[in-house]
């Protein structure tokens, strides 16, 4: 009924402006056409498709879960603390953005790095010029303040030189991107002359996204092992979901074809009943985990342990090992 009445509406409009044209006595000519939006320098124009290592993390949404809140917090601060970033505003960078995405890919035959860190919703308080090193050592200095991107570098380099190779963009819409290796020289070029690609698609209930496509889900020692063999073959991507609260992880691995799904449909079902039956104690857990079967993919739903539901709101440094 409200696209019936939707559509009587229009047709009312269309009809008293065609009658108000008739008696103007000529024809309106139709309003310029707006001018088209010139594409901005965006995170994705540094990669050619999806990388092969995708990482997605939400901190403002982790930062809030009763789950895993706790456990995010904890690895951001020892991570800094191990590599020396010092400073209210490196940790406000990493807990601070919407959106903390890592990509990567490796170049074993040029023996090339090819890595990136997107800071998405930077807090808008923050400037590259205030980030310092555990001594209180200013991070980074700007590259070249005639660039159309704010290109900054390493403020000092160490012996081996391996940090001419990083650098950091600011984009637009409080974009920071932390590139190193070839990615960089790449990062540079496309964002100053962007080309509009889309932004890959990840699922927005996920904490965390983590993707790894064919480079790493084919590697040899995988190929061989009797445990995951079977689950690798025509693999070409395999993606971990983390769902907020208790809701679990979901594994969603993509095949080339409808017969190798099949194959691993039923894989993946023999091994978790073979973990059941080895050692129910430790694997009773996986006797709920669903397993659907869908174009070209398989789905494993995994529910959390109870005992992690109880101990991962508490972890400490020492808990984990850092």
């Amino acid at each position: 009924m409200k696209t019936r009445a939707l559509a009587v509406v229009a047709s009312l409009a269309l009809a008293t402006a065609s009658l108000s044209l008739v008696g103007c006595g000529g024809e309106e000519k139709p309003p310029p056409a707006a001018p088209k939006r010139a594409a901005q320098p965006a995170w994705q124009d540094a990669f050619d498709g999806v990388p092969e290592l995708f990482v997605v993390m939400r901190p403002e949404l982790i930062k809030r879960d009763g789950v895993y809140g706790n456990l995010f917090r904890t690895l951001v601060r020892s991570a800094l603390a191990r590599e020396r970033i010092g400073g209210a505003n490196a940790l406000e960078l990493v807990e601070g953005s919407d959106e903390v995405i890592v990509a990567a890919h490796r170049d074993d035959e040029a023996g090339a790095d090819d890595a990136a860190i997107v800071f998405r919703g930077v807090p808008a308080s923050m400037d590259p010029a205030k980030l310092v090193d555990g001594e209180g050592r200013a991070l980074f200095r700007s590259f070249d303040e005639r660039s159309k991107v704010p290109e900054w570098v390493p403020a000092s380099v160490g012996p081996s030189g391996a940090q001419r190779s990083v650098a950091l963009f600011v984009l637009p819409d409080r974009t920071w991107v932390l590139a190193t290796g070839t990615a960089r020289a790449r990062g540079r070029q496309a964002f100053a002359n962007p080309s509009g690609r889309p932004l890959p698609k990840v699922d927005d209930r996920a904490l965390a996204v983590v993707r790894l496509g064919p480079e790493f889900v084919q590697k040899p020692r995988y190929q061989k092992s009797v445990v995951v063999g079977p689950l690798v073959k025509k693999l070409s991507s395999a993606t971990v979901l983390l769902d907020p609260g208790n809701g679990g992880l979901r594994l969603v691995l993509a095949y080339a074809d409808d017969d190798s799904t099949a194959y691993a449909e039923m894989q993946v079902k023999r091994l978790r009943d073979a973990l059941v039956e080895r050692d129910r104690k430790r694997f009773a857990w996986l006797e709920s985990a669903k397993i659907s079967r869908g174009v070209n993919r398989v789905t494993v739903a995994l529910p959390v342990p109870p005992r992690l539901l109880e101990e991962l709101p508490l972890a400490s440094p020492g808990d984990l090992g850092l």
